[in-house]
Parts: C-alpha cells; sequence; structure tokens
C-alpha cells in the first residue's frame, strides 16, 4: 500500500535511501501519538477492531498493531503534508487529522472500501476519487498550516477565514456522503468538492 502511495504521489528528487529514513522518522515520531491525534470516529473504530482481534485469540499486543494498521499507512501522507508545509510532523499530523474531521473523510474511506465496483472504469472512478479527496486533504492541511502558522488550532482558522462557502461545501459533502448509500457517482462529486476547496 505504501509502496503505491509513492507511485502516485511522490515527485521529491531525494533517493529511495533518504525517503526510506524520512518515513521511518515519521514513524517514529508519530506512532505513539497517532491515537491521541485522531478524531473521535476514528478512535472507536480502531478500539473495535483491536477488541475483536483479541477476543478472536490475537495477543494484545499484536491485536494492538494490527488495529492501527490503516492509521499507519497514512504517515506518507503527514510526512509529505510536513514537508510541504515546512512544518513540524506532529504539528502537520494535527492538522491532518483536523481536516479528516472537518470533512468526515474516515467515514468516507469506510464507505468507500465498501463499495464493490462492478467493472474496470467504475474501479478506476473510485480510485481517482479517494486518490482526489487524499490529496484535498492534504491540500487543505497545508494551506491551514501555512497561512494560519500562529493560530493554535489553523486548521478552525482556515475553516474560518473560509466563511459560508466552507461551511456549504462541508454541508454539501455530508449529504452527499452520509444521506444514504454512498455510490462511485456520489463518492466522484464529493472529491470534486473538496478538490474545488485547494484553489481558495
Amino acid at each position: 500500500m505504501v509502496s503505491g502511495w509513492y507511485l502516485k504521489n511522490d515527485a521529491g528528487a531525494e533517493t529511495l535511501g533518504q525517503r526510506i529514513a524520512e518515513l521511518q522518522e515519521a514513524r517514529r515520531a508519530l506512532e505513539p501519538k497517532l491515537v491521541s491525534l485522531v478524531p473521535a470516529y476514528s478512535r472507536e473504530r480502531i478500539e473495535e477492531r483491536r477488541h475483536g482481534l483479541f477476543k478472536g485469540g490475537a495477543p494484545e499486543k499484536l491485536a494492538e498493531k494490527l488495529a492501527l494498521a490503516d492509521l499507519s499507512d497514512l504517515t506518507p501522507d503527514i510526512a509529505l503534508t510536513a514537508r510541504m508545509a515546512k512544518a513540524d510532523i506532529v504539528a502537520s499530523a494535527k492538522a491532518f487529522f483536523a481536516v479528516s474531521d472537518a470533512f468526515r473523510i474516515p467515514r468516507v474511506e469506510e464507505a468507500a472500501r465498501s463499495i464493490m465496483p462492478p467493472d474496470y472504469y467504475d474501479q478506476l472512478a473510485l480510485s481517482r476519487a479517494t486518490d482526489t479527496i487524499g490529496a484535498a486533504r492534504r491540500g487543505i492541511a497545508v494551506a491551514a498550516l501555512t497561512a494560519h502558522a500562529e493560530a493554535a488550532d489553523p486548521v478552525a482558522a482556515w475553516l474560518e477565514a473560509g466563511g459560508e462557502r466552507v461551511a456549504r461545501i462541508r454541508e454539501r459533502l455530508q449529504a452527499l456522503t452520509e444521506g444514504g448509500e454512498i455510490t462511485v457517482s456520489r463518492l466522484s462529486v464529493a472529491s470534486g468538492l473538496m478538490s474545488d476547496l485547494t484553489g481558495m
């Protein structure tokens, strides 16, 4: 999964060794803090997975590690956010997850994983939509961190500065992603709306 992410998102000139070292450093900085940084919705899902794995017979430490696997996969995204914003990795993680919470992205991702596209083109559209949402999340976090670096909560400041337009798009996203079964077409529209916000 992480290899696929790098193929799609990494355009840096650094060597593979430098990228691996950067990712290892980001993991060391983030993994002890990840659970405390994520939105409540994600924390609940992690705990449900951990409990289910433990009840199923997995040793406690392994259950905890497996429950955090999806979250750990976000480390390259957060590291790229930090690099683009020239910001501290933990501050970048806070902004990244604040954007996730503001736009209910964990719910969208969970719903997207449940979609079984009937053909190649729907699979392509689904993949493109989820990639676009991921890029928009990074873009918004970077915009917040750079425009409101001195704020206690850069994402809250960015949302407030966006005013009515951001509030309206958040409402439309909520209606799209929580008002009935998620579909590829709904997800495509949602990704377009989020992408529009990165141009602010």
